[in-house]
């Protein structure tokens, strides 16, 4: 790698992770605090994402939303990952509860916090798109999948069409999940939005990217500090999960983009980008809602968030970028 290759990788890559340590910085100078990470977090989920899921989803068109090679090949690679570590974990005797965290964590790419302004740095306006179809498969399908296995561990007794009743209230109360459908729903009307909403929409969109990037800096200072996390074991299995989320799955997706469905080139490092980024904040939320252990999942989040500033960038330099 040359010394202009370096820092054009640098330059895209920095305001990402600078707004990150700006969080983590944040946090540990107590300039702002744990009620303060948790609000900011809720401000992202319920407010900043959603409407720039819903104004990308809602500005498209139908044809361009079906993206169905990259449908394909994202969702594949997330399920195998998933449902791999899912076999690992249960031969290691965790409940199915627990196991479904842990698979979740190995194959819940960050695309909401750290997919979009990475996304948009590389690629430009044209990434949207694919970056809000890879979020409502993560955030949706990985997410709701998980949602089943878990309500099914936990309530056993309770009667098949209970428990699925549960699985779509919760996935469905979800505002990443929620947001993308209406605009999908939206962009099939021969409507337009009105420019007052539509301002309204941009001005809280375009706060969704920094907001959610020091929102992950404040949660991984927390995580950082948590003295149950110093437990090797602990570590080792989320190191394990953190190789998996970065090097395998980036692998696989890469494999079947260019072996298998010979996909257009950009739209394949695209969904392998997306594929590399670290472990998002969405299966941590999972395991607080079910009171899961959820010390491995924290510690895959905050080790992978940080190898991905490394295995970002040589991804990177391979592919060009």
């Amino acid at each position: 790698m040359n010394i202009q290759q370096t820092l054009d990788t640098f330059s895209v890559l920095f305001p990402v992770f600078a707004l990150i340590a700006a969080g983590f910085v944040a946090y540990r100078t107590h300039i702002m605090g744990e009620h303060a990470a948790r609000e900011l977090s809720r401000f992202v989920v319920w407010l900043a994402l959603p409407a720039l899921l819903f104004t990308i989803m809602a500005k498209s068109d139908w044809q361009q939303m079906w993206q169905s090679d990259f449908i394909a090949v994202f969702s594949i690679a997330s399920f195998v990952v998933f449902f791999g570590v899912l076999g690992w974990r249960l031969l290691r005797h965790k409940s199915l509860a627990d196991a479904s965290v842990d698979s979740l964590a190995a194959a819940y790419s960050n695309t909401g916090y750290i997919g979009f302004p990475l996304m948009f740095l590389v690629f430009g306006s044209a990434s949207e798109i694919p970056t809000a179809i890879a979020s409502v498969i993560v955030v949706s399908l990985l997410f709701g999948f998980a949602i089943v296995l878990i309500e099914s561990a936990l309530h056993r007794q309770m009667a098949w069409y209970l428990r699925l009743w549960n699985v779509l209230r919760s996935v469905l109360k979800n505002p990443l999940v929620f947001a993308p459908i209406a605009g999908g729903l939206f962009a099939a009307t021969p409507y337009s939005l009105p420019q007052a909403v539509d301002n309204f929409l941009g001005l809280l969109a375009g706060a969704a990217s920094p907001a959610a990037l020091v929102s992950l800096g404040l949660f991984l200072a927390i995580a950082w500090d948590d003295e149950r996390t110093k437990n090797w074991s602990i570590r080792q299995t989320a190191l394990s999960l953190s190789v998996v989320k970065l090097v395998l799955q980036p692998l696989l997706v890469a494999w079947l983009a260019f072996s298998v469905f010979k996909m257009d080139t950009e739209m394949a490092l695209m969904a392998i980008i997306l594929a590399a980024l670290p472990t998002g904040t969405g299966p941590y939320m999972l395991a607080e809602f079910y009171r899961r252990d959820a010390l491995v999942t924290a510690q895959t989040i905050l080790i992978s968030t940080v190898l991905s500033i490394i295995s970002l960038s040589v991804l990177m330099h391979l592919f060009g970028l």
